[in-house]
């Protein structure tokens, strides 16, 4: 069976995005209380994300994508799934952001 197919993968994709998941939270809730535009705020977090995959491919984390490869998710579906979380959280807080703004 495909990895994008078993609900295991998005767990485990889940799992890493956990770690970032505050940080990415507290961002997005400072640039919106900014009034940062939305795109901004997103072009800002691939920026981030971006930053930390490279710090985990030249840093001894780099085991830790391995854990994720053995599994059968490539690094790159890592990022994206990833990414794909952080855009779901971001557009949560947006929406409740400027839902109790008004």
């Amino acid at each position: 069976m495909h990895p994008l197919l078993r609900l295991k993968t998005y767990y485990l994709i889940f799992f890493f995005y956990r770690i970032i998941l505050l940080v990415s939270s507290i961002i997005a809730i400072i640039l919106f209380y900014a009034r940062a535009p939305f795109s901004s705020v997103m072009g800002f977090k691939l920026l981030m994300l971006g930053l930390i995959f490279i710090i985990l491919q030249e840093t001894k984390y780099r085991q830790e994508l391995t854990f994720y490869q053995n599994f059968g998710i490539s690094k790159t579906m890592l990022f994206l799934i990833s990414f794909i979380f952080d855009v779901i959280t971001t557009l949560i807080i947006y929406l409740t952001f400027f839902l109790f703004d008004s």
